[in-house]
């Protein structure tokens, strides 16, 4: 920004030195070295990237020594790399990245990718180092022995050691070069201050200033401190050189001239693009066409403020559309900082309501990569809130992590317990396949199953091999039952046939005896196993036929069933054994149902004696306990007869 006695043009009318020698060239050499020195007023967009002599961060632990350049942008900015975002890779994924980085781009550009990476790679190795230690301590080891080696902590230290001395020899670099170019311009600056001194003509002079001239445009940076003292020396001794060369007026109106063209042909550029859309690149335009301005030098007097009000007020108009682009940037900054904030919220709320189980952790997991994927979407703002937003993002993510891995941690526990039980399982099923005592067999084989399909998850490589066991073993057991079942059902159906056919028999059979009765009755049991129904059609039907004899019913089922039992037991019939069993064990429950629900029923006969009713369930109470007695009678029988 230049002051106001730079912006005054009568400020450019200066006292012309003793050795002038025309009115006409005193004006032209005057006007050449004023105009040489204008400064642009209008104020210039700051780029937004960091300027090349920024230190090295606190991170590297070292200091790094540099020289400050001059506040020039004649130079033109690389254009800012992006930071990947390191959360999402690997640790290998991630030194690749840095590596890759640091072979093609120089360090200075990417401090804030290096330091980020770094950053997210220590936070990994050192929770990884930390899990590890706390194992190592929960197994009793000592502290002061834990070791865990890491290459991929080496390989950091490697590269980032690579990338710290890239830095420093580029900040080292940086520094003499600003130091040489400021002894590059001295040297300038004092030859054209010997110009005037030198032999030969004037145009062997103003050629040898075009050179200088050439030189000094060329000649990078210099140190900020000395900037404005060498650049004022420069000013000030081109003013110098062209009141020296006011005779030769025609060759500095032809660079005026030449200036002039250079300085409208800058405008119609920025002219032409300030019609077109918004974006950066037209203020980086604007930036650089102010640096070029100041490069080419001073036009003729009569164009000097026509050309500078029409550069004025072009910038003006894109200066305005810079205005109302960032005012709709900020406000699109908004929208994205609060989708963001919605993001972090719907993560947080994920941790507030943590799943039970892994399903509802692996559907919560899926929904926090939708969240990413969004939040990634939305893109960067540039805003100190989109740091603070950025970080409770990283928090909450980190949350969820921690808390995923605290279910885990005592889900994998479960799974050992789950894990046991199914080995036992296993063990089971494997002991009892060859048994031959089916029924037991078969029910605890049952109960078995249903205790595996309660065991718990546990990982399916390990489920699977170890349900293929337990299945095997209990497929072997029920494929040997089945086919015993088969052979004995095949049986059985050849003895109902039989039995079936000694029925019709007997129906015209006329018995005489008890023992005619017995031996009928041993006969029917050795035929083998029948079922109940012809069973009992049996001993209907023996029954009916005995009734003649005069033998009470008790006596005559006491005859009968000692027969069956002893032929059972002499035939070693183990299925009609249990048959009979089962059916004193029936009798016997029927019968003291009955009597005990006529025992309630008396309760509602008290204090009403004489009642016919009442006599009749006393009578049937009498039937039933003889019943019971009776059974009871056989039942011991039966087991005597077992001995």
């Amino acid at each position: 920004m230049m002051n106001q006695e730079e912006m005054d043009p009568k400020a450019e009318e200066q006292t012309t030195p003793e050795t002038m020698e025309s009115n006409v060239t005193e004006s032209v050499a005057t006007d050449t070295a004023n105009v040489e020195t204008e400064a642009i007023q209008i104020e210039e967009v700051k780029p937004e990237e960091t300027t090349s002599t920024e230190v090295a961060t606190d991170s590297t632990k070292e200091s790094v020594k540099t020289i400050e350049a001059e506040e020039d942008h004649e130079e033109p900015k690389e254009q800012k790399l992006s930071i990947p975002d390191f959360d999402q890779l690997s640790i290998e994924d991630s030194l690749a990245v840095i590596k890759s980085h640091i072979n093609e781009f120089t360090p200075v550009r990417i401090k804030g990718i290096v330091e980020n990476g770094r950053s997210a790679i220590l936070h990994e190795l050192n929770k990884e180092q930390a899990s590890v230690k706390e194992v190592y301590l929960a197994e009793g080891g000592n502290i002061i022995d834990f070791h865990f080696e890491q290459p991929l902590r080496k390989e950091l230290g490697i590269i980032y050691g690579t990338y710290r001395d890239g830095l420093r020899n580029y900040y080292a670099e940086l520094e003499a070069q600003l130091v040489k170019n400021l002894t590059i311009k001295e040297h300038i600056v004092e030859e054209i201050k010997a110009l005037p001194l030198m032999n030969g003509s004037a145009k062997e002079k103003y050629d040898a200033f075009k050179g200088l001239r050439e030189k000094w445009n060329n000649t990078g940076l210099v140190p900020k401190a000395d900037a404005r003292t060498i650049w004022a020396n420069y000013n000030h001794h081109v003013d110098s050189f062209f009141n020296f060369l006011r005779l030769a007026y025609d060759l500095i109106d032809k660079d005026y001239q030449n200036n002039l063209n250079e300085k409208i042909a800058l405008i119609e550029e920025l002219e032409a693009h300030s019609t077109g859309a918004i974006n950066p690149e037209l203020f980086r335009l604007l930036q650089k066409s102010h640096s070029r301005w100041k490069r080419i030098g001073p036009v003729p007097r009569e164009q000097k403020e026509q050309v500078w009000d029409r550069l004025k007020a072009v910038t003006a108009v894109i200066h305005e559309k810079r205005d109302t682009y960032n005012e709709t940037l900020k406000e699109l900054n908004v929208l994205k900082i609060q989708a963001k904030r919605n993001v972090v919220d719907q993560i947080t709320a994920l941790n507030q309501s943590t799943p039970s189980k892994h399903s509802g952790w692996q559907k919560a997991s899926k929904a926090l990569e939708v969240l990413r994927g969004e939040f990634k979407t939305i893109g960067f703002v540039k805003s100190q809130e989109n740091d603070l937003v950025w970080e409770d993002y990283k928090v909450a993510q980190r949350e969820f992590n921690r808390l995923k891995n605290v279910f885990y941690k005592e889900e994998k526990a479960v799974q050992r317990e789950n894990l046991s039980k199914k080995e036992a399982l296993v063990a089971l099923a494997q002991s009892l396949k060859d048994n031959d005592n089916f029924a037991e067999t078969a029910s605890a084989l049952k109960k078995a199953q249903a205790d595996w399909k309660i065991s718990g998850y546990v990982p399916k490589k390990e489920g699977d091999r170890l349900w293929e066991l337990f299945r095997s073993a209990c497929n072997d057991f029920f494929d040997k039952m089945n086919g015993e079942r088969k052979a004995k059902s095949e049986n059985f159906s050849a003895a109902i046939k039989v039995k079936e056919e000694k029925l019709t028999e007997i129906k015209t059979r006329e018995i005489t005896s008890v023992e005619e009765a017995v031996g009928l009755s041993e006969e029917w049991s050795e035929l083998g196993a029948g079922n109940r129904k012809l069973d009992a059609a049996f001993d209907k039907m023996l029954e009916e036929k005995l009734k003649g004899l005069g033998l009470s019913k008790e006596d005559l089922e006491s005859t009968l069933f000692t027969a069956k039992v002893k032929a059972l037991v002499e035939a070693d019939n183990q299925e009609g054994l249990l048959y009979q069993r089962n059916w004193l064990r029936d009798q016997m429950e029927h019968t003291k149902k009955e009597l005990n629900q006529l025992e309630n029923n008396l309760l509602f006969f008290s204090n009403s004696k004489g009642n016919p009713l009442l006599e009749a369930a006393e009578a049937s109470i009498h039937v039933q306990k003889t019943r019971v007695a009776h059974l009871t009678s056989l039942r011991k029988r039966f087991n005597s007869l077992l001995k």
